[in-house]
């Protein structure tokens, strides 16, 4: 009969084990359980032909190189988090650069990106950045200190780019 009960607690144990693993996935970013998530999720594209490519993990920028016609990597970031609006339609993302071909300086650093009027065709997309005494700053050395810092309300998010779905 121990025995018996010593099998069952271990499958308990196993078995909460489990589900408490599954609730906090690492690859899931927090905000990532939205329903307008898969909405988000696409190659968006501007006027200038900028790209945005957002995945289940991963932001991108690519721009379109001029001599090659090719498209390469302008910044790259690991999605951390999706702060959401109460619209559902806008709201920050939060994430860690993995590339940054424009200041290499800030790879490993947190940056942030804000959409607003997301629909399944269209999206407008603001990257973080403003002149901080005389530089331009994008980057946080914590996810904490990018998600009080990188906002709206800070003046991070002044231009917005008008996306569509990349074909």
């Amino acid at each position: 009969m121990q025995k018996q009960i010593k099998i069952l607690l271990t499958l308990l144990t196993v078995s909460i084990l489990a589900v408490s693993c599954a609730a906090n996935n690492p690859n899931n970013p927090i905000g990532s359980d939205n329903a307008n998530f898969s909405k988000l999720k696409k190659n968006w594209i501007d006027s200038y032909k900028s790209v945005y490519s957002i995945t289940e993990n991963e932001f991108k920028n690519l721009y379109l190189d001029n001599n090659t016609l090719t498209y390469k990597v302008s910044y790259s970031t690991s999605i951390l988090e999706i702060t959401w609006n109460p619209d559902n339609t806008s709201g920050i993302i939060y994430g860690q650069y993995t590339v940054n071909n424009n200041n290499q300086n800030d790879n490993g650093k947190y940056y942030a990106i804000s959409f607003q009027g997301l629909t399944d065709n269209s999206v407008s997309i603001s990257g973080a950045g403003k002149f901080v005494n005389g530089s331009y700053d994008s980057s946080a050395e914590t996810l904490e200190e990018a998600k009080t810092k990188f906002t709206v309300e800070n003046g991070y998010f002044s231009f917005y780019s008008d996306c569509t779905v990349s074909k």
